[in-house]
């Protein structure tokens, strides 16, 4: 009997903690339905176009923007991510996400984004590196098995690949104007003609399994109108928007 497929489309910003987290919930979620085949895509949404190139301490940029209520944030979404594997081992930067979002980008053209995006979330929260630097992500698409000429013209030059770039702008303008998304992680889950359930925050992974299982209750059916697409959907877990994590 073949598997029954859903999608999942994810927009998130590296940026954001609890879209890492909410990674891990989807992984969680996911794994408890084997009898599933899921195609996981991730696109851009930019907190802050504007972060500083090279981006910048952790702790600076949130007592920059909340003062003595920063450790207190961090500790936070530390704790909440925990059980699910979220660790924030060595969480020291808050970077510039352009050029990461090129690289998942290109990565999403040879079906690796959520791989890419696993990666770079382990490499910021967890190992304590700058993924606003071009090593840093020209390594971890070495590690993805991205083809090197690729990867060199998307971020070995002095200019990034224009048309990557023009597929995070694209993307971001999506989320933000045509599915009025005000917060990441976001999520939309379908399966096959059915509509896309929306699921804002890092939720917990049992509502994941309840989407996927609503979603394949209606594909095919005249009665899949019941979920809508857009930016109101279920909105339990943690998230980022351009003013704050909260």
């Amino acid at each position: 009997m073949a598997k029954q497929s859903v999608k999942v489309t994810v927009f998130s910003d590296l940026a954001c903690p609890w879209c890492y987290v909410g990674l891990k919930r989807l992984d969680k979620g996911l794994a408890a339905l084997p009898d599933l085949s899921v195609e996981k895509e991730w696109h851009a949404f930019l907190l802050d176009w504007n972060a500083p190139p090279y981006g910048q301490s952790i702790i600076d940029a949130l007592k920059k923007k909340f003062g003595p209520q920063a450790p207190a944030l961090m500790q936070r979404v530390a704790s909440a991510g925990q059980e699910d594997g979220a660790t924030f081992a060595n969480w020291a930067w808050r970077a510039n996400t352009v050029k990461g979002h090129v690289l998942v980008a290109l990565a999403r053209r040879h079906g690796k984004s959520h791989e890419a995006n696993q990666a770079l979330f382990m490499k910021s929260y967890e190992e304590g590196a700058n993924i606003s630097e071009a090593e840093v992500l020209l390594e971890v698409g070495r590690q993805l098995g991205l083809p090197e000429q690729e990867l060199q013209a998307a971020l070995g030059g002095a200019e990034l690949d224009a048309e990557l770039l023009k597929e995070v702008e694209m993307d971001d303008a999506v989320a933000k104007s045509q599915l009025r998304v005000s917060g990441v992680p976001f999520f939309l889950i379908q399966a096959g003609d059915s509509k896309a359930y929306a699921l804002s925050g890092a939720q917990p992974p049992e509502a994941f399994q309840e989407a996927v299982q609503r979603a394949l209750r209606e594909a095919g059916s005249s009665a899949a109108g019941a979920a809508a697409a857009g930016g109101s959907g279920a909105a339990n877990g943690g998230a980022c928007t351009r003013e704050g994590c909260t």
